[in-house]
């Protein structure tokens, strides 16, 4: 059963996206299961830079499935230019496959999104309005459209006739532009979307577990991270999906024992987009000196990332939400210039320390955090030349601070990744589908 799923442990932005692309040369299919085109994976093969929000990672991958799971929500338009970044780089996608049961967004997603953060003015989000939430709000209310839609006009016709007015009575409510949308213009679209995406359209829970019986190698991607999880993230300040381990299972249609080995994705500093606590965050000239060196800017949005120290509260909360097998650390040539780190080991509040993640926003903000500094390793260079070599050939203080976060967690750091290339990769564990 040899099944692997990469799951982000900090606020996203992990660098998700290339260990997939990574371990994607081995795997005969990689399912993409939560999130929507908010969150974007930047992978770099060769010259080439592919910037992708909703095609899994495995898609670069030639001869293997790229499976999209019935909890994603889909941009339709989006996605077909995705499918032409792809297929103008010569990349064949015909192993793409689009799960039945998953939600696609509406243009008026996109405006009801846009209208109630401004509607929540000061207690704005931050959202990438891109309609993901209000997918979402409709996919728990019943009134989503579904991918099976697309080859049902009857079925779309009805839907439409139920949500046009109601998502205009909305707009109203909100003081915004009504979406302008009519019931002929849905069944057009619909029409196209069927002659475009029907040939990928299928039970995807059915063909997953299908190759996992089979023996093939599947891999799970993340979208988000576990910190932006609906339930167990710092909420409101969340997504709307469940990013952690058990979202999984519910949003690519698999049972929880398919699961050999869970990776955690772990970004050697800290970064989050949007509003919302964030205790080690950095402030003034040093947050934006770890911004520009990091290259910290969304993938969606263009955004400024909010940037801080590695969080180990942080990282003992997500490991306990998805069972974390390995460590994939990511970006640590980031820190190559800097004469000392910082690790935050537990937060200071009202004269307490604690060591879990709280839930409450109020204990957070209060929140000081209690580091442990390191020696860095400053100007060390090397990291194309010294993938090859392996753990041994890294700087002694760059091994030092792997080693802390090692023994901290419990986990071991089977992936070290020191450059955003596929070949700046070191693999302590290499075979992962035994």
């Amino acid at each position: 059963m040899p099944t692997v799923a990469i799951i982000g442990a900090q606020w996203g932005d992990e660098g998700k996206g290339k260990i997939t692309d990574y371990l994607a040369e081995d795997a005969d299919a990689v399912v993409r299961f939560q999130g929507g085109n908010n969150a974007g994976h930047t992978i770099v093969v060769g010259d080439r830079v592919f910037k992708l929000h909703l095609l899994p990672s495995g898609i670069l991958r030639k001869g293997i499935l790229a499976i999209i799971g019935n909890g994603v929500v889909i941009n339709m338009e989006e996605m077909l230019d995705e499918m032409k970044q792809v297929e103008d780089a010569d990349i064949p996608i015909d192993g793409l496959r689009i799960s039945d049961r998953a939600h696609i967004i509406m243009g008026y997603h996109k405006r009801l999104d846009g209208a109630e953060e401004i509607y929540r003015g000061k207690k704005s989000i931050g959202t990438t309005k891109k309609g993901i939430g209000p997918a979402y709000q409709d996919k728990i209310a019943r009134n989503g459209f579904r991918i099976c839609d697309i080859l049902e006009p009857d079925t779309v016709s009805e839907k439409a006739k139920f949500n046009l007015p109601y998502k205009n009575d909305l707009l109203k409510m909100l003081n915004t532009e009504q979406c302008g949308c009519t019931l002929e213009a849905v069944e057009e679209r619909f029409e196209r979307w069927r002659k475009i995406f029907g040939k990928y359209i299928c039970d995807t829970s059915v063909l997953i577990n299908d190759e996992i019986d089979a023996g093939k190698k599947i891999l799970f991607e993340g979208a988000q991270g576990v910190m932006l999880d609906i339930d167990h993230g710092t909420y409101p300040f969340v997504t709307s999906s469940s990013t952690i381990g058990g979202g999984l299972c519910s949003g690519s249609g698999i049972a929880p024992n398919r699961i050999d080995r869970t990776i955690g994705c772990l970004k050697a500093y800290t970064t989050r987009v949007g509003e919302g606590p964030f205790v080690t965050e950095l402030k003034g000239e040093e947050e934006e000196e770890l911004q520009k060196k990091g290259g910290e800017f969304g993938v969606t949005t263009g955004r400024g990332r909010r940037c801080g120290w590695l969080d180990l509260i942080v990282a003992e909360h997500s490991t306990r939400l998805c069972g974390f097998d390995s460590w994939a650390i990511t970006k640590l040539d980031v820190l190559n210039d800097y004469k000392k780190v910082q690790v935050c080991i537990g937060y200071d509040v009202d004269g307490q320390i604690l060591k879990h993640f709280p839930a409450s926003l109020e204990k957070l903000e209060k929140a000081k955090p209690v580091y442990k500094e390191f020696d860095g390793w400053e100007g060390w260079d090397d990291s194309s030349k010294m993938a090859d070599k392996g753990f041994d050939s890294l700087p002694e203080n760059m091994k030092t601070y792997i080693r802390f976060i090692e023994e901290y967690t419990k986990i071991p750091a089977d992936i070290i990744s020191i450059g955003p290339k596929r070949s700046e990769t070191i693999d302590r564990r290499r075979k992962w589908w035994n």
